[in-house]
């Protein structure tokens, strides 16, 4: 036998695929020889999906994510800010979720996975806010677009193309996430075509994440008590608490809220995807693409319970005081980092680094740089791709005496 049968190559793990995944999962092995944007080589002892996820986790930008704010800004979250989600953790725990919503359904995990891991490449420092000031200075900037733009554009890793190269179904999964807080404005791949299982899963997935990781934090970082929680009327956590009786050790106490609250929420969407794929008739990955239908979901039961809990967060850890000097501040470095390139750039481009120069001054002089960017757009781009620390340290150096 070739190899003694120890090496699995890329044909034998396709062939797994069909065996064991439900036949409305994404196959790696449809990934046909225009299924890049790029041409290149199929890889020979992986799919094509892992391929994506392992070049994403070699990018420069998803390194970045470790410091880049999820809710509390880099260095304001107290003696605990260390253990207190940013940006990399978060996607670590989508991955997780979706990764295990997609082994229980039979859905492939390598293309949810890579959808996973890229679906917040573009997020700016400081969070949300530093996005909302970006798209108040120029209102082309979304970061869920960017994320497409690093993937395809923006990252340098390979001789013979700019970006990563990924496959057109984890571009698509990228460009089709959705939760209330990512919206995307580009269509550009599979446009006739709804969202794949897999990338409905990472969509949710998310939405799981960041609900209950942000009760955990808000609480570690002393913004929220028990008690808040107690006192709020919130019937998903007053169902969850009211498990918590058997434990006593007060240490494992709020990390098995934690666990709770995700359990409750996937086991929800679990059963709602499968009654959604039978109310749909769903039999095939070519129904799913047909039905353009939301089918991974909370269902109407859970659903105003997980807003309620929300709408409480939103308005007592997202907009708490303490919270918002933290976000307040990365936007005021935002705007003034814009303001002085956008305004020293037109006299002196070598202000900015080599290559975003570069593209300037190509966009000054053409009206578009060489990626379809306006001048400004290259500047905001150059931005968003800080992170806390560098927008920080940068705008020390630029405006105060005594430090460059």
């Amino acid at each position: 036998m070739e190899n003694g049968g120890v090496i699995r190559t890329r044909e034998k793990l396709e062939e797994q695929e069909r065996q064991v995944l439900a036949p409305y999962a994404v196959l790696s092995g449809t990934v046909g020889a225009d299924g890049r944007e790029h041409s290149e080589d199929p890889p020979q002892d992986r799919t094509h999906f892992q391929r994506d996820w392992h070049r994403i986790t070699h990018s420069r930008a998803f390194r970045k994510l470790e410091y880049k704010t999820q809710v509390i800004v880099f260095g304001e979250g107290g003696e605990m800010g260390d253990v207190i989600r940013n940006r990399l953790t978060h996607t670590l725990e989508v991955s997780q979720i979706a990764t295990s919503i997609c082994r229980t359904l039979g859905l492939n995990e390598d293309l949810a996975n890579a959808i996973a891991l890229a679906h917040d490449l573009g997020h700016t420092p400081f969070g949300h806010s530093g996005e909302y000031k970006l798209r108040e200075l120029v209102s082309s900037f979304n970061h869920n677009d960017h994320s497409l733009k690093i993937v395809r554009q923006l990252e340098h890793r390979y001789p013979g193309f700019d970006g990563l190269n990924l496959t057109k179904h984890t571009l698509a999964g990228i460009e089709k996430h959705d939760t209330p807080y990512d919206k995307t404005h580009s269509n550009y791949f599979y446009p006739d075509q709804g969202a794949s299982l897999e990338a409905q899963v990472a969509s949710i997935a998310d939405q799981i994440a960041y609900r209950s990781h942000d009760v955990e934090d808000s609480i570690t970082a002393g913004v929220l008590t028990l008690d808040d929680y107690h006192q709020a009327g919130l019937q998903l956590w007053n169902e969850v608490w009211s498990e918590m009786g058997e434990i006593s050790d007060a240490r494992v106490r709020l990390p098995q809220v934690t666990r709770r609250l995700i359990n409750r929420m996937v086991t929800d969407v679990l059963a709602e995807i499968a009654r959604r794929i039978a109310a749909n008739g769903i039999q095939s990955v070519d129904d799913v693409y047909t039905a353009r239908a939301v089918l991974a979901d909370f269902s109407d039961a859970l659903k105003p319970l997980n807003d309620a809990l929300g709408a409480f967060l939103y308005e007592h850890f997202y907009f708490d005081y303490r919270v918002r000097r933290g976000t307040a501040k990365g936007q005021m470095i935002i705007e003034r980092l814009f303001h002085h390139f956008a305004e020293h750039s037109k006299h002196d481009v070598n202000l900015l680094p080599p290559v975003e120069a570069a593209d300037y001054a190509q966009a000054s002089r053409q009206g578009l740089d060489r990626l379809g960017r306006e001048p400004l757009r290259v500047i905001v781009d150059y931005i968003a791709g800080m992170t806390d620390r560098e927008a920080y340290s940068l705008y020390v150096k630029l405006f105060e005496v005594g430090h460059g």
